[in-house]
């Protein structure tokens, strides 16, 4: 796991939902001085609280650690459909000589 990503994405959706790192904390069920330990020291998290993390936050584990998870899958998937569109009107275009 890149521990580093795992808590710039954790601070970031804190911030992203307006709650403060201690209220997260309570809705993560840990200590806020443990939760701030492993953010400052950039520590593995036990594994179930990193799922418990991610799912109070609301977003997959995967992308938690770094991977890429839903929202990004998601994400990746509306700019293909919208350049696959613009690839068909330049291909009708051409097919009728304009």
């Amino acid at each position: 796991m890149n521990t580093k990503i795992f808590w710039e994405r954790v601070k970031k959706r804190i911030k992203e939902k307006g709650i403060t790192q201690e209220e997260a904390a309570m809705a993560f069920k840990i200590p806020f001085s443990t939760f701030r330990n492993w953010m400052s020291q950039n520590l593995d998290p036990p594994l179930s609280h990193a799922y418990d993390i991610s799912q109070v936050l609301g977003v997959s584990l995967e992308y938690l650690i770094g991977g890429h998870g839903k929202e990004s899958i998601v994400k990746a998937n509306e700019k293909v459909i919208s350049l696959l569109k613009q690839a068909k009107e330049e291909l009708i275009k051409i097919h009728q000589g304009g």
